[in-house]
């Protein structure tokens, strides 16, 4: 009974393949309901991630770039960089360009894929994975925006040139655990009161840890979003007003 199921659901999916096609791909956008599209500024964002997947730039979900792009401009209004660490092609880059308004940003990778693999990491991770086109290539890529600045190599060895600066949003695509543990011993004292750390990994166990740890003697408590992501914002003096 149930290969006979089978075989007449094989035998749809054969004879209406490009429905199915269709079908699938508007189910996978079924998570843009969860912003406001009917807006024109949520017509907008979706537009704008709609190009860069079209590009094959972008392996975030809809609904992880739609949150990536409000937490760059939530910082809007906050002194200093931004800075991305895991930059693969470009994509999230890209988005984060289009709404960066005149701050710099600055882009870490190695542009060679993923370091060595801990035993603490997720199993679908291994060395030279995401592995990127040449940083030249990425360079092209966002050719049109100002105020870039690439460094390649393995974080935070190459953080030389930003060791006095002061960051309102960095965001973090490491995969690994001991990068995320690096990034946030570099940036965390580093970002101005209400900057924003945003982690594209914290559904992983490990990342998950770490970040649990990191936070788990400072004051800001890190807010655990829809799918991967999590967020923490960066507080200043609580007396400061008084």
């Amino acid at each position: 009974m149930a290969g006979a199921i089978v075989d007449k659901v094989s035998a749809f999916a054969r004879r209406h393949r490009g429905l199915l096609g269709f079908t699938l791909r508007k189910l996978a956008d079924a998570n843009l309901i969860l912003f406001p599209i009917n807006e024109k500024k949520g017509r907008e964002t979706l537009r704008l991630i709609r190009r860069v997947k079209r590009e094959k730039r972008l392996l975030q979900a809809y609904h992880q770039a739609y949150n990536l792009i409000r937490a760059v401009e939530a910082t809007s209004k906050i002194p200093g960089d931004l800075a991305e660490v895991g930059v693969y092609k470009g994509g999230s880059a890209k988005l984060i360009c289009e709404v960066k308004a005149g701050r710099a940003l600055h882009l870490f990778d190695t542009f060679e894929g993923l370091p060595a693999v801990g035993s603490t990491d997720a199993p679908i991770f291994r060395e030279g994975k995401y592995s990127a086109p040449s940083v030249d290539e990425v360079k092209t890529y966002l050719q049109g925006y100002a105020n870039l600045a690439f460094h390649v190599g393995l974080f935070p060895e190459t953080a030389g040139p930003v060791q006095e600066t002061m960051f309102s949003f960095v965001h973090l695509d490491v995969d690994l655990v001991k990068s995320t543990e690096d990034c946030l011993e570099f940036f965390y004292p580093r970002m101005n009161p209400g900057g924003i750390i945003l982690s594209q990994d914290y559904a992983f166990s490990g990342v998950r840890e770490a970040i649990n740890t990191f936070f788990a003697g400072r004051p800001e408590p890190v807010m655990e979003l829809c799918s991967t992501q999590c967020m923490i914002v960066k507080l200043g003096n609580l007396y400061e007003c008084c």
